[in-house]
C-alpha cells in the first residue's frame, strides 16, 4: 500500500501498460465509461415510480455517489466511486453515510493564504472520502472568480492564478496523501453560470495563458494529480472536451500531464472528436462512449492505441496514488478531527474588512448584544448545486432545492455568541420585520447584523446587491444602533452601500460547519484575524469589465425559462449558443481597477489585524538559476500574537509592454508581540515571465523589475528592483 502521493510508485507506468495488455476489449471500453452513481429517471429526479432510462441507470454496485465505474476484479482493478468534494464529501440524494463534515467554501480557504492548512484539509477530504467509499473526489474548482456574479464562485479559489494555482494544488495533494484520487475542474474558461452548457468563452491566447491556463498549470505541474475534469462550455470555437489544443497540445504534450481526463457530467458531445482531442472518460451515461466507442475502434476512426491510452492513464492514476493495492478497511469518520480543522480554517480564513477601534468585544464584557438576521440563530449559509454537503444534523433551515441541493448548516452564532460573553445579555432578531429589529438594535449596546447571500451552481446572482432587502435593514439598523457589526456570510464579492455608517465588517464567506465558533472567537478577540481576500470589492457594479453577465439567447420556441432538471443540465436544453467575449485580456481582478485608476471598497490581499506590523527591511537574491529569493522582516509592533501575509507584486519592465502588475508569491508569517521574523518568498522565474504567442513559450523580459513588498495590492510597504536578463 502507498501511503502517500510523494511516494508514488515510481513503476506505476508499467504496471499500467501491462495490465492494460491483459484488458479486453470490452473490458477498456468498460473503463472509460462512467455512470451516474445514482439511478436518474427521464424526468430528472431520484428513481422512484418512473420508468428509467437503460443509459441513466447504474450498473450494479454503486453506492449513490456523483458517478460509478465498475472495475475488474478478474485484475484486481476497483470500482471507481465519484462524489463532488470542494467543501466536503458530497451527496447529491440521501445515501447511507452520506452526511459529511461541512468544511469553509474554498473561497474562504483561500482566504486564509495558507498552503499548510489547505493541505491539511486535503487530507481530511481524503479521510472522509474514504470513510464514505469514495475513491475519486471531483475537487477542486481551479476557475478564476473574474466574474463577480458567478454562481459558483464561493468553489473557486480567488481571481488571481498564481493564489488559485498554489492553493488547489495543496489541496490536491493532500487528498491524495490518504490514497484518494483527486481531480482538478473545470478545464477551463469556466466563469460563469448563466448558459454554461451553450457558452463559448472567447479568449486571446495570451490571456488564457498568463490567467486560467496558468492556474492549472501551476496546479499540475510535476505534482501526479490522478485527474482532470473538463468544463461545459465551449473555449474559442471547440467544446473543452473537444479541443485538442487544450487536452493533447498544452496538457499532455507542453505540462506533461501523465493522468486522465474525464468529462464533466455530460459535458461530452461527440466520439471521435473527444476521443482523439484527448478525452479518457465520458460521464454519466455511455453515450457517446460505451457502444459508440467500440464500433469507433472497430472501424478505426478511433485508433486502439488511443483506447489503450485512456486506460493506461487512469490505471496510472490509481496506482500511483496507491487505490490498486489499498487494502485498508474502511476508516470511521473522523467527525471531531474533522471539525477542528474546519474551524481552524474559518478562524483563519474570515477576514476584518473594517475595524472602527470597536472589535475585539472583551469577553467580560456585561451588556446587551443584538444579534440580527441570517438565521444566526440556528444556521450559517452554504452554497449550493454539485458541492452542496449534507450536513451531520442536517440542515436546520428547509430550502426548496430544486434540483440540485442546498443546505445551511446547524451551527449557532447566536448560541456561539452568548458562550463567548457569558456575561451578556445576548438577544435574537430574525430581521424579517425592519421595525423590530430596530427597536432591539435601540435598546443594544453592540448589534451584530448577520448578512447572507446564498448562492449557487447552475444560477448566477442578478446583481451584487443583498438579496431580500438586507442592505436597507443593515443601513435602518446602522442609523439607530450605538454601535453596529457586520458579518457577511457570502458566496463572494457584495456592495456596501451602508459601509460608512457600520463600525465594522468581518467577510465570513460560507464559514462551514464550526463558522459561528470562529466568529464568536473573531469578535471576542480569542482569534486575532489574518484572513485576506482573494477576490476584489468594488465600489460600484459599473466599475466592473461587463456590466452584466453575458446574457443567454431564449431557446427557440420556449417561453420562460427552462425548467431545471438533473435530466435537462446533463442533456443541455439551455438555449442556442452564445459568444462571451472577455476583452478585458490580462487585467483579471485587481489588474483591472488598478488599470483603470478605479477605486475599490477592498483590494484583493486586504485584511486587517488586531495587532500591527512594522516592515523593517528586504533582500532580493538570485536564489538558483531557475528562481529568485525574497527576504522580508518584519516586526509585530502590537500587544498580541498575529500572522502578517506578507505578499509580493512585481512591475514589468518596459521590454514587457502591456504587463499588468501581478502578485508572484507570498508568506504567512506568525508573531508574538515585540518579535521580529523573517518571511522568506521563493519566486519561480516562470511567474516572472509572459507568454511569447510567437515562440509558443514563457518568456522572461530583461531588464528592472520593481517588486514591491505589499500588505495587499493597494498598500505597499517596500519596494525594491531587481535586473534581470532575457531568457
Amino acid at each position: 500500500m502507498t501511503t502517500s502521493a510523494s511516494s508514488m510508485d515510481h513503476d506505476a507506468d508499467g504496471r499500467a501498460v501491462d495490465l492494460v495488455s491483459q484488458m479486453t476489449l470490452a473490458e477498456k471500453i468498460q473503463l472509460v465509461t462512467g455512470y451516474m452513481g445514482i439511478p436518474i429517471d427521464a424526468h430528472g429526479v431520484p428513481e422512484g415510480n418512473r420508468v428509467l432510462t437503460p443509459e441513466m441507470t447504474p450498473p450494479p454496485g454503486a453506492i449513490g455517489s456523483d458517478g460509478f465505474v465498475p472495475g475488474i476484479p478478474r485484475l484486481g482493478i476497483p470500482a471507481l466511486h465519484l462524489a463532488g468534494a470542494g467543501a466536503g464529501v458530497t451527496s447529491l440524494v440521501a445515501r447511507p453515510g452520506g452526511e459529511s463534515v461541512a468544511f469553509p467554501s474554498p473561497l474562504a480557504q483561500t482566504a486564509t493564504w495558507n498552503r499548510d492548512l489547505v493541505r491539511e484539509f486535503g487530507r481530511r477530504l481524503g479521510d472522509e472520502a474514504r470513510a464514505q467509499g469514495v475513491n475519486v473526489v471531483l475537487a477542486a474548482a481551479n476557475n478564476l472568480a473574474i466574474e463577480p456574479r458567478s454562481g459558483r464562485n464561493f468553489e473557486f479559489h480567488g481571481e488571481d492564478p498564481v493564489l488559485s494555482g498554489t492553493l488547489v494544488r495543496e489541496e490536491l495533494l493532500g487528498t491524495q496523501d490518504q490514497g484518494v484520487v483527486a481531480s482538478i475542474k473545470h478545464f477551463a474558461g469556466n466563469f460563469q453560470e448563466t448558459g454554461r452548457f451553450v457558452l463559448n468563452s472567447v479568449i486571446d491566447e495570451r490571456s488564457l495563458r498568463e490567467g486560467e491556463l496558468l492556474a492549472f498549470e501551476i496546479a499540475l505541474t510535476d505534482a501526479d494529480i490522478g485527474a482532470v475534469m473538463t468544463s461545459y462550455n465551449k473555449l474559442n470555437g471547440d467544446y473543452t472536451s473537444e479541443s485538442y489544443y487544450l487536452l493533447t497540445e498544452v496538457l499532455k504534450d507542453e505540462w506533461g500531464y501523465r493522468g486522465w481526463v474525464m468529462s464533466d457530467w455530460g459535458a461530452t458531445h461527440s466520439t471521435v472528436k473527444s476521443a482523439m482531442a484527448g478525452l479518457d472518460q465520458e460521464f454519466p451515461h455511455a453515450h457517446w462512449f460505451g457502444a459508440a466507442l467500440m464500433a469507433a475502434v472497430a472501424e478505426g476512426t478511433v485508433p486502439l492505441d488511443r483506447l489503450d491510452d485512456m486506460n493506461r492513464r487512469i490505471l496510472r492514476s490509481i496506482i500511483a496514488v496507491g487505490l490498486l493495492d489499498d487494502e485498508r478497511p474502511r476508516p470511521l469518520p473522523a467527525v471531531e478531527a474533522n471539525l477542528a480543522t474546519a474551524q481552524r480554517i474559518a478562524e483563519e480564513g474570515i477576514a476584518l474588512l473594517k475595524n472602527s477601534g470597536v472589535l475585539p468585544i472583551s469577553p467580560e464584557f456585561s451588556g446587551t448584544i443584538a444579534v440580527i438576521g441570517s438565521h444566526a440563530d440556528v444556521a450559517v449559509p452554504a452554497g449550493g448545486g454539485s458541492a452542496a454537503v449534507t450536513p451531520i444534523g442536517g440542515s436546520p433551515v428547509p430550502v426548496d432545492t430544486g434540483a440540485l441541493p442546498v443546505f445551511w448548516l446547524p451551527d449557532s452564532p447566536l448560541r456561539a455568541l452568548k458562550a463567548a460573553f457569558p456575561c451578556a445579555q445576548v438577544l435574537f432578531d430574525s430581521g424579517d420585520d425592519v421595525y423590530s429589529a430596530t427597536r432591539l438594535a435601540a435598546e443594544s449596546d453592540v448589534t451584530i447584523v448577520f448578512a447572507q447571500q446564498v448562492t449557487q451552481e447552475h444560477f448566477d446572482v442578478p446583481t451584487l446587491d443583498l438579496p431580500d432587502d438586507q442592505n436597507e435593514l443593515i443601513s435602518q439598523v446602522a442609523a439607530i444602533a450605538r454601535t453596529t457589526v457586520v458579518v457577511l456570510e457570502t458566496g463572494g464579492v457584495v456592495l456596501m452601500p451602508w459601509l460608512n455608517a457600520v463600525a465594522a465588517v468581518l467577510a465570513a464567506w460560507y464559514p462551514g460547519q464550526r463558522g459561528a465558533e470562529a466568529i464568536a472567537g473573531i469578535v471576542s478577540g480569542r482569534v486575532n484575524p489574518s484572513g485576506r481576500t482573494p477576490v476584489t470589492f468594488p465600489l460600484s457594479a459599473d466599475d466592473l469589465p461587463h456590466r452584466e453577465v453575458f446574457p443567454m439567447p431564449p431557446l427557440a420556441g420556449q417561453e420562460g425559462p427552462v425548467e431545471l432538471t438533473l435530466v435537462n443540465m446533463l442533456t443541455q436544453q439551455q438555449g442556442e449558443f452564445f459568444d462571451a467575449v472577455y476583452d478585458e485580456g490580462l487585467l483579471l481582478g485587481y489588474k483591472w481597477y488598478e488599470a483603470h485608476g478605479l477605486d475599490v471598497a477592498f483590494p484583493f490581499g486586504h485584511g486587517l489585524s488586531f495587532t500591527e506590523f512594522a516592515y523593517v527591511g528586504c533582500n532580493i537574491v538570485a536564489a538558483r538559476p531557475d528562481r529568485i529569493e525574497v527576504e522580508v522582516e518584519i516586526e509585530n509592533v502590537g500587544s498580541v500574537a498575529g500572522a502578517e501575509t506578507v505578499q509580493l507584486y512585481a512591475t514589468f519592465p518596459q521590454t514587457a509592454p502591456q504587463t499588468p502588475r501581478r502578485l508572484i508569491g507570498w508568506a504567512k508569517l506568525r508573531l508574538e508581540p515585540g518579535v521580529r521574523g523573517t518571511a522568506v518568498v521563493e519566486v519561480p522565474l516562470k511567474l516572472m515571465s509572459v507568454w511569447s504567442v510567437e515562440d509558443s513559450r514563457w518568456r522572461l523580459p530583461g531588464g528592472r523589475f520593481v517588486i514591491d513588498v505589499a500588505a495587499s495590492s493597494r498598500d505597499v510597504r517596500l519596494s525594491r528592483e531587481i535586473d534581470l536578463e532575457e531568457r
